[in-house]
């Protein structure tokens, strides 16, 4: 039977460990100086190298080459031994199966007697997060009074779940994720040796596949190579691991820039007949939006480890959307991608689909740049909002989910500096706004609670929120924080409606930046 890739290619020296060289160089300039701890805690993301490492650290502690410098020289007797898996001294412990007070007891009871045939007796413990806190405890006196001849390597994903106790005597390497270019680099040297040929773009799509795990990346080629094709494709690691080449991600981004829900629902659908893994699909899209938020944000396209046409298309693409509506994007994927656990019979795509729609909402409108982004006219039940919101520094830029119209645009209409200059409470408060009505230049703030409605009625918090709507429509705007059901407060008598009319002069205002006027509650509550 042939030998696994991952197995056959797994390092045997410090030199050959891909993405590690801080800890490499640490390792031997400690054996070169005869500088090693009696306890190693390693830790870092799976299939970065943590146990590779410790059998590495095993036999160059044990090697009998005469030179520290040159070990493990992976050809003395004790390295022979170790690395075909017969070494007796070399003890292996998998605490995920051997986790309790037991096994640890054991290891106690046998770590006494002297190595059979090296020099130190190495225990290497995977996964010791799972020991039970018994097992550490007992672990524990093994490392504060250890045998001058037994050496341990802990290594763990999951460090913080190491007790303090044992984690203070240990020394502590963390391992990193591999960059894409050295995963890419060593599945070249892979293929190479192999006798294998492969696109560039393939093993960059395995690379990315694999986050930063060397063990994952070679498993997939492996994988990918058993297909027995003569130059592997990225065409055959997208069918294979059902991945969606990012061209069609980037399509449906313009979907949502372009408000063509029913061409994204299109593409969505197409993309599911073709086979494609959905939750790999949420990833990929997760991604792409990360990217492009990446691009907007931080302004550094360089840092993407992408594609140059692939970094260009986001470019554009942030250059469309705010970054409130990016994160609301990725918030709307995110909880699509938990909510694909619980599939509805028939059709498995909802969950994306209802995401999608309600991402095209959030990105209503193109972004402009944050400098020169005119103030809007936010919206009200009497005044109803055009599609494209407000600049996301004016407005808070929220979809709407709830069934109660009124509710959902008082809450996307809110103005963002409100919440950002009344703190906390006065953001809670505000989220209980269900109606809003001009009266004259007041404008009346309806709330369902009246404890809410109290917050806000407090003159430092009134004073933040009517200084917002100052800002979002230009003109001073007085704020009266009432209870839902009750009647806005009559305005001063004024003459009938003309251009000087303040009512006028709001709606006026309203329409020149683009509000559609349905209805006007008049003092008293009655339409106008």
């Amino acid at each position: 039977m042939a030998q696994a890739l991952y197995r056959k290619w797994r390092s045997q020296t410090f030199e050959a460990v891909v993405g590690q060289e801080h800890i490499t160089a640490t390792l031997r300039n400690a054996l070169r100086d005869g500088r090693m701890s009696h306890a190693y805690l390693f830790t870092g993301p799976r299939g970065t190298g943590k146990t590779s490492t410790a059998r590495i650290l095993a036999k160059a502690i044990n090697c009998l080459d005469p030179d520290p410098a040159a070990r493990p020289c992976n050809a003395c007797r004790i390295c022979t031994a170790i690395q075909e898996g017969r070494q007796l001294d070399l003890i292996e412990i998998d605490a995920a199966s051997n986790r309790g007070i037991d096994e640890i007891r054991d290891l106690r009871e046998k770590i006494g007697f002297s190595p059979n045939e090296a020099r130190y007796k190495i225990y290497i413990i995977d996964e010791v997060h799972m020991l039970t806190k018994e097992a550490f405890n007992a672990l524990l006196k093994t490392l504060e009074e250890p045998p001058p001849h037994a050496v341990f390597v802990l290594a763990t994903t999951e460090p913080d779940r190491v007790p303090e106790t044992v984690r203070s005597r240990c020394q502590r390497f963390d391992f990193r994720r591999i960059p894409t270019a050295e995963i890419v680099e060593h599945l070249t040297t892979v293929l190479k040796a192999e006798g294998s040929r492969a696109d560039a773009e393939a093993l960059v799509a395995i690379a990315r596949r694999a986050t930063g795990s060397m063990r994952d990346a070679v498993s997939l080629l492996d994988q990918m190579l058993a297909y027995g094709d003569d130059v592997l494709t990225l065409q055959r690691v997208e069918a294979v691991l059902g991945l969606v080449n990012a061209q069609s991600i980037g399509k449906l981004v313009d979907c949502l820039i372009d408000q063509d829900t029913a061409g994204g629902l299109t593409l969505l659908n197409a993309l599911v007949a073709e086979g494609v893994e959905l939750g790999q699909l949420v990833d990929q899209i997760v991604a792409y939006l990360r990217g492009v938020l990446f691009a907007r944000v931080a302004r550094a396209p360089e840092l993407l480890d992408l594609p140059q046409d692939v970094v260009a298309q986001m470019a554009r693409q942030a250059g469309q959307l705010t970054p409130a509506a990016l994160l609301a994007a990725v918030r709307e994927f995110t909880e699509a991608r938990a909510a694909l656990r619980d599939q509805v019979p028939g059709v498995p795509q909802l969950p994306i689909e209802v995401a999608f729609l309600r991402a095209a909402q959030a990105c209503t409108g193109a972004a402009e740049p944050p400098a020169q982004a005119p103030a809007r006219a936010a919206a009200a039940p009497a005044v109803t909002a055009p599609p494209a919101p407000p600049p996301a520094a004016a407005v808070r830029a929220e979809p709407a989910r709830t069934a109660q119209p009124a509710a959902a645009q008082a809450r996307s209409s809110r103005p963002a500096s409100a919440d950002e200059h009344g703190g906390v409470k006065l953001q809670a408060a505000l989220r209980a706004v269900r109606e809003m009505e001009f009266a004259g230049q007041t404008l009346v703030m309806l709330f369902s609670q009246a404890f809410s409605r109290d917050i806000a009625d407090q003159m430092e918090n009134r004073q933040h929120i009517e200084a917002a709507w100052e800002e979002v429509l230009g003109r001073r705007v007085m704020i009266r924080c009432a209870l839902l059901g009750e009647t806005a407060a009559p305005a001063a008598a004024s003459p009938a409606a003309s251009p000087a009319d303040p009512d006028e002069q709001l709606l006026d205002d309203a329409r020149r930046r683009g509000a559609v006027v349905t209805h006007l509650k008049k003092p008293g509550g009655k339409p106008a």
